[in-house]
């Protein structure tokens, strides 16, 4: 356990709002994706300045901040009408928590994530779009982390609010200016969409999801790949075509996933969550700039158990250019855009490939670039995405670069336990368990008499 003790719980509000804000702040592209918590936690060692110092850095910055953010001021709420999720814009103010524990960070279990990430985060209340949290550790580290909806915003703009706030504090002032506006993403008149889409989206039903206990029994992982045997399966996975890292590392996966299932089932899957900002036209170009709303989608393939185990890298890894070329397209986004516009009525959806039926699925998400987040006290050691677990049964796997220049990454895995263990026993150990020594937290030295 990690006994976090709340000292101070406030809200802070933009010192100088904007007159006017943005009439779409919530696009069809945000509802697919819908109201959920997540939160980017990031573990930085003791610094030369008292904590106190932190704090009051925060207090005095995060104001006029957040007139960049202005919309993180307001609060989530049901439309009264359409009962669809909507965004009010009223300054009530972004919370502001701080906490303390004596727990050193050199005695948390950081291979586990429910042992350390999901201890370190907050609770904060579903209707807040932004909860900045600060706790301090026994031995003088400290955490931040961004407690965010992912209905205001995809990954990449959560590492965009993340790295601006570390030179907003510096510099006092933003090179560029987040952007709010979604009416960029406006249904086209008539509504056009493969009905195809209809099968890739489900209804969010309780009654029709994995039950709690199955989902309760995926174990929460967090592992570090590093950046020679990234270099080597990247060399084995590729031939005419230069493997990308992601491409690399998910056609290891995915031999690892069809060990796991075994003679269990014939196929199994991956899926791949992408970020559709470079994959738009010249006219979303000036938009795309600095834009914070969701622009991802998912893509996915099956393969035979048999043919991903006998194959090599080269073919995991082509199966995948193969699925998100499909999608890498300005219509696969604004059919989402017009499927959404004729469905969003019905209810909250979800990817149907991450439910958890059918065959075993894994689902992937890469965050390419290296978050900037010293903002007056060092760089962190770790910094990680956490969501808090639901009613999905399928895997899922969330790759970010780690820092500083090692080349190396870092995974948060909820996983099945046989899959754990095929990877904990993966003679290669591509996969190492994070722990707090790894990351520079030593024990504290007992002097002997």
């Amino acid at each position: 356990m990690i006994p976090i003790k709340i000292t101070e719980r406030t809200l802070i509000k933009a010192s100088n709002p904007p007159i006017s804000t943005p009439k779409v702040l919530i696009s069809n592209l945000d509802l697919i994706i819908g109201h959920f918590q997540g939160t980017i936690i990031s573990i930085y060692p003791a610094p030369s300045s008292p904590f106190q110092t932190i704090v009051s850095t925060i207090q005095s910055k995060l104001p006029f901040f957040l007139n960049y953010l202005y919309p993180y001021t307001g609060r989530i709420i049901a439309d009264p009408v359409s009962n669809l999720s909507s965004l009010i814009c009223n300054n009530h103010g972004a919370e502001f928590v701080v906490g303390e524990t004596e727990t050193p960070l050199s005695s948390i279990d950081f291979g586990d994530m429910d042992q350390s990430l999901s201890l370190i985060h907050l609770p904060f209340a579903l209707d807040l779009p932004l909860s900045l949290q600060l706790v301090r550790f026994g031995c003088g580290g400290f955490s931040l982390s961004w407690g965010m909806s992912h209905l205001l915003q995809d990954g990449h703009g959560i590492a965009t609010i993340v790295t601006a706030w570390s030179n907003f504090v510096r510099t006092g002032t933003l090179s560029e200016i987040p952007n709010h506006d979604r009416s960029i993403f406006v249904p086209r008149l008539p509504l056009r969409y493969n009905p195809l889409l209809d099968q890739e989206f489900t209804l969010y039903k309780p009654s029709e999801l994995i039950n709690v206990l199955s989902t309760a029994s995926l174990l929460r992982k967090i592992y570090r790949v590093e950046a020679i045997d990234i270099d080597r399966i990247r060399a084995e996975a590729s031939g005419p075509i230069r493997a990308t890292r992601l491409e690399a590392v998910s056609a290891y996966v995915w031999k690892l996933l069809a060990t796991a299932v075994g003679a269990l089932d014939t196929t199994c899957r991956l899926a791949w969550i992408i970020d559709g900002r470079k994959r738009l036209g010249p006219k979303y170009k000036e938009a795309m700039k600095c834009y914070l709303g969701n622009v991802i989608t998912y893509t996915s393939r099956e393969a035979r158990v048999d043919e991903i185990k006998k194959q090599s890298l080269m073919y995991g890894a082509a199966l995948m250019r193969e699925a998100i070329e499909e999608v890498s397209c300005e219509e696969r986004f604004e059919q989402l855009v017009d499927w959404m516009e004729e469905h969003k009525n019905a209810g909250k959806w979800t990817e149907t490939v991450g439910v958890g039926l059918g065959s075993p699925t894994i689902v992937i998400s890469f965050m390419p670039f290296r978050l900037k987040q010293d903002f007056g006290f060092g760089d962190p050691v770790l910094t990680l995405p956490w969501m808090r677990p639901g009613r999905l049964g399928s895997c899922s796997l969330n790759i970010i670069r780690s820092h500083g220049n090692d080349g190396s990454l870092l995974v948060t895995a909820r996983l099945w336990p046989s899959l754990a263990e095929v990877m904990r026993q993966d003679a290669e150990k591509i996969f190492k368990p994070v722990t707090a020594e790894s990351l520079g937290f030593l024990p504290a030295t007992t002097s002997r008499l």
